[in-house]
C-alpha cells in the first residue's frame, strides 16, 4: 500500500484567472508594442499621437522602388522576342556547322589521358596479326 504511505501532494497553483496574480501583464505583440514605443517618442518630441500614427504607418511599409528591375526570366523572354527569326533551313545549315566544329574539335580514338597529356603517335604499333588466308588471297586477286 504506497498510496497510504505517500503524503498528498499539494494542489498545483491556478494559472486560468490572470487576476489572481498581481505583477500577471497581457502578452502585447510586438507591432504594437513597436507602435506604443513610436508614439511615445513623438509625444515627448512635442508632435500629437495622431500624426504618429500615420508616421508609424509610413514606418512600417518597406519604401516603394524608385524603378522595378525587371527578373532575369523577363529579361530572357525579351531577348528572345529581339532576336530576329530564323528559318528552318538556316537553323539546319546552323547546326551542320556547329556539328562539323564538333567533330573536327574531338580526336575520337585518343584517351582523355592522351589528350590531356599530348601525346600523339606517329609510328604504327608492330602486332602480328595478319588477316585470314582467304581475305589475303582475295585482296591479291582484286589487285
Amino acid at each position: 500500500m504506497v498510496a497510504a504511505d505517500a503524503p498528498p501532494k499539494p494542489p498545483p497553483p491556478s494559472t486560468a484567472d490572470p487576476d489572481d496574480d498581481d505583477d500577471y501583464q497581457e502578452y502585447i505583440p510586438v507591432n504594437k508594442r513597436r507602435s506604443m514605443e513610436a508614439q511615445k517618442i513623438l509625444q515627448r518630441k512635442g508632435r500629437p499621437a495622431s500624426a504618429g500614427d500615420a508616421d508609424a504607418d509610413a514606418a512600417n511599409q518597406p519604401p516603394a522602388p524608385a524603378e522595378a528591375k525587371p527578373s532575369p526570366l523577363v529579361k530572357a523572354s525579351q531577348l528572345k522576342r529581339d532576336l530576329p527569326e530564323v528559318s528552318p533551313t538556316e537553323q539546319l545549315v546552323q547546326q551542320e556547322e556547329e556539328m562539323v566544329e564538333h567533330l573536327s574539335d574531338r580526336k575520337t580514338l585518343m584517351s582523355v589521358r592522351e589528350l590531356a597529356k599530348g601525346i600523339i603517335y606517329t609510328d604504327p604499333i608492330p602486332t602480328g596479326w595478319k588477316p585470314p588466308l582467304a581475305i589475303r588471297r582475295q585482296c591479291r586477286r582484286r589487285s
